[in-house]
């Protein structure tokens, strides 16, 4: 098992766990009352994708196949997408800018998923590198 794959594995899991806590942790959605808020849904759709990201990554680690780490990555980017669109574009949270979804769930969502998608950038460059080298040799 490379040591990039572990790397880049651990780091995914890791997003994907914080991703899955945040709406039901340390960045609470709001919580129901006689009306069930927008920003409830959008919890309930990113903990969906914050254990799909974790459970990819998981996989991830135990295959070391370049191609389905490619489309592990690709998955797990689609994922990180909608972790950053269902706050803001899809269903949204809450209208008031002082409730706790919108001044800290929001940004910790859009935060969480900009630095899965970075980490992808970085391990999906590598990997193009790493393809290149061994096709030259």
């Amino acid at each position: 098992m490379k040591k990039k794959n572990v790397i880049f594995s651990v780091a995914l899991f890791a997003l994907g766990v914080l991703i899955t806590l945040a709406p039901i942790s340390f960045a609470k959605v709001c919580p129901v009352g006689e009306k069930v808020m927008k920003c409830f849904w959008t919890g309930r759709v990113v903990v969906f994708l914050g254990i799909g990201t974790a459970l990819i990554s998981a996989i991830r680690f135990f295959i070391a196949s370049n191609d389905f780490a490619f489309a592990a990555d690709f998955a797990t980017a689609i994922n990180a997408a909608g972790v950053i669109l269902f706050p803001t574009a899809i269903i949204g949270v809450c209208g008031n800018h002082a409730m706790q979804c919108n001044a800290i769930t929001k940004p910790s969502l859009i935060v969480l998923g900009i630095l899965t998608l970075v980490v992808l950038a970085v391990d999906f460059a590598l990997r193009i590198i790493n393809r290149k080298s061994e096709k030259k040799s």
